[in-house]
């Protein structure tokens, strides 16, 4: 279906909400974007600068965060969300609260990250046991779950979607890596588990999502799509999103 704009008004004429992204070269992240965005609502896109995934760079882009931020701001966002979860999980339970109060110094305009946006999407939805699916290492996964914990979220199992080396960046996994791997891992725990997070904002998710909810009968909750939904509510913009989850149909966030 085409995107509907208001003839004679700006793209952003809803609501222009602002995305840090990690990473330097951008693919899943806009084009999921736009897949959930109402009309009206334009993305404002720049990067953290992580060149590649190391301690050192995470370390790199939570001390410079101002850098990115002051560079959206003149942009005039209703809002700001920031993806990457390992620079968060790194860091630790508590960064969130640090990170907030850092942007609310330079703007009064809302801000929140992958991890915030997807432990209120777990809140809001009943998820407290929830299996979890990436393309990240058993390290991060170790990080996830502990952050998890101090959410008062269990992290049931883990489980990284598996490319056989066609696919050298997550943005060009099939989603049929992603829904397989997402099916598999709740299979073996259908009866503790009552939900699905699917992490690392890169990776292909958006379009899984009515699938496995129809499918398993439980709540899925992906990085882009928590993300989307808190940038929307708190920009002040409380559209249902057709076809992107359960999640779409709450009208608030808290967080």
């Amino acid at each position: 279906m085409p995107v509907q704009h208001s003839p004679g008004a700006a793209y952003g004429w809803r609501a222009r909400i602002g995305l840090l992204q990690p990473g330097l070269v951008s693919d899943t992240n806009p084009f999921e974007f736009y897949m959930m965005s109402p009309p009206g609502v334009q993305m404002v896109l720049t990067s953290l600068g992580l060149s590649s995934m190391s301690n050192e760079n995470y370390e790199r882009v939570i001390a410079s965060l101002e850098i990115p931020v002051q560079r959206l701001l003149p942009r005039g966002p209703d809002a700001i969300i920031q993806t990457g979860i390992p620079p968060l999980v790194y860091h630790g339970w508590g960064i969130e609260e640090e990170l907030r109060a850092r942007v609310a110094k330079l703007t009064p305009t809302p801000y929140i990250t992958d991890a915030a946006a997807s432990i209120a999407a777990m809140r809001v939805l009943g998820i407290s046991r929830v299996v979890v699916v990436s393309a990240f290492d058993d390290e991060l996964a170790r990080l996830i779950e502990d952050y998890l914990h101090h959410a008062g979220i269990e992290m049931v199992d883990h489980r990284s979607v598996y490319s056989d080396g066609d696919y050298p960046e997550t943005g060009a996994f099939p989603l049929e890596f992603v829904s397989t791997t997402a099916r598999t891992v709740y299979g073996s725990h259908s009866d503790s588990a009552d939900g699905i997070w699917i992490t690392q904002a890169s990776l292909p998710s958006v379009g899984v999502i009515a699938g496995l909810e129809n499918d398993l009968g439980v709540p899925v909750v992906t990085s882009a799509q928590a993300l989307m939904w808190a940038g929307l509510r708190l920009a002040g913009v409380s559209d249902a999103v057709q076809g992107c989850g359960k999640l779409f149909d709450i009208t608030a966030i808290d967080y």
